[in-house]
């Protein structure tokens, strides 16, 4: 009885992790500078529908964007964003889970 207990919670702990697929993408970035850069595109990227985290790394150039399961990010609506907050959008790469790159 134990091990089916614990074999049936394993896997509804998996199932859980496996429906719970966000999106991740990464999107370069020119003109980040200073640390002041990096909060004013995260604060400007967290306000877009479905967006759970965002994390901007200066020195890569580099903005990580983590997007809810059925969610996505409209690049027209990136681009705007990052051009309001003073910035250049020069790619975005998109890594969803289970997906080889």
């Amino acid at each position: 009885m134990k091990k089916l207990t614990v074999t049936t919670l394993a896997f509804l702990l998996w199932s859980s992790v496996s429906f719970a697929a966000e999106t991740h993408y990464q999107l370069q970035v020119n003109g980040l500078v200073c640390p002041f850069c990096e909060f004013n595109v995260e604060k400007k990227l967290s306000k877009i529908d479905g967006v759970l985290q965002v994390k901007a790394n200066l020195k890569a150039g580099v903005v990580n964007v983590l997007v809810a399961d059925g969610k996505t990010l409209p690049e027209d609506v990136v681009r705007q964003k990052i051009t309001d907050a003073g910035f250049t959008l020069k790619s975005i790469d998109i890594h969803k889970p289970g997906k080889k790159q």
